[in-house]
């Protein structure tokens, strides 16, 4: 009879345990980083494009209000989820000009998430990360020269 109890014990310690550890995994799929209320319209440079799980990098070269380039970099959704959604590994290239919409870092960093991307063909690529109800038509866009 001890062994069990012993048993049961044992085995609630261990879902407890499994509980805890599925709480950091359900934090790090959060948009809280990203101040999802505002929507930034650029065209950008394209610095970097790293198709890789668990989740595609745009790195951009933003001109600040001097023209001086600024780095950012923007997350985007898994490589699998994309795909499905149009884009591939050569969506963009190293130097390609695009037209990114994407919602900033909440900490005012050069960082952002992805909704959509205008490519140098003309094609738009969306992540459905962002609301896509927003109307941008009159955005100001801001950015390469």
């Amino acid at each position: 009879m001890q062994y069990r109890n012993l048993g049961f014990a044992t085995m609630g310690l261990a879902a407890l345990g499994l509980a805890a550890l599925s709480i950091p995994a359900s934090a790090h799929h959060s948009h809280a980083m990203y101040d999802t209320d505002i929507r930034m319209v650029v065209e950008a440079r394209v610095k970097e494009y790293i198709w890789a799980n668990p989740h595609i990098w745009v790195y951009l070269e933003i001109p600040d209000e001097n023209g001086r380039a600024v780095e950012w970099i923007l997350e985007a959704a898994a490589p699998g989820r994309l795909s499905r959604a149009g884009w591939s590994a050569q969506s963009m290239k190293t130097d390609d000009v695009v037209t990114v919409t994407f919602s900033p870092l909440r900490d005012g960093t050069s960082g952002g998430l992805v909704g959509d991307i205008i490519l140098v063909d003309g094609s738009t690529v969306s992540t459905g990360s962002l609301d896509n109800n927003t109307d941008l038509s009159d955005a100001e866009i801001f950015g390469v020269e």
